[in-house]
């Protein structure tokens, strides 16, 4: 069995890929500022974003799954799926922008992707062995709750060899 579930790791592959590859602001020296979080956490958009001031917010989500390959309506085999989610705004609300919601989004989505291309194969002796890759990004824009959000959702599909 594994050592630990799925989103653990794909939380961990993508959170050390951005602390050794930190994404710069629109001035391209400073840092910006990342949250990594567990979806359905307590805390608001605007207090995360104007509050606290980070500049992106990564939520990772639960898993879903559907069955593949079915014997006598028996499923045999299951795809897990993983939601990510990149949220970004404009920063500050007031004055120049620091950090630009689209180039953030950008950014992030390309650290994302070089993130789960590196790490796509498990080590050769890692129990269990996993595949790993994106299957979707879906990039939108809302206003809610009078803050205007950019966020774009990509999905990983997880394949281990216990199913």
């Amino acid at each position: 069995m594994a050592e630990q579930d799925p989103r653990t790791t794909i939380k961990e592959i993508i959170d050390t890929y951005i602390a050794a590859n930190p994404i710069k602001l629109d001035d391209g020296v400073s840092n910006a500022s990342i949250l990594s979080i567990w979806e359905r956490g307590p805390e608001t958009l605007k207090h995360i974003f104007y509050t606290e001031n980070y500049d992106i917010v990564i939520t990772f989500g639960e898993p879903r799954s559907r069955s593949v390959r079915n014997i006598q309506d028996v499923p045999v085999h299951y795809n897990m799926t993983y939601p990510i989610t990149i949220t970004t705004v404009n920063q500050p609300l007031i004055g120049a922008l620091t950090a630009t919601a689209m180039k953030m989004q950008y950014k992030v989505t390309l650290a994302l992707r070089t993130a789960i291309e590196a790490s796509a194969q498990s080590a050769p002796a890692a129990t269990p062995a996993y595949t790993l890759f994106i299957v979707s990004d879906v990039a939108t824009y809302k206003r809610v709750g009078g803050v205007n959000l950019w966020e774009a959702s990509h999905t990983a599909q997880y394949e281990t060899d216990y199913g």
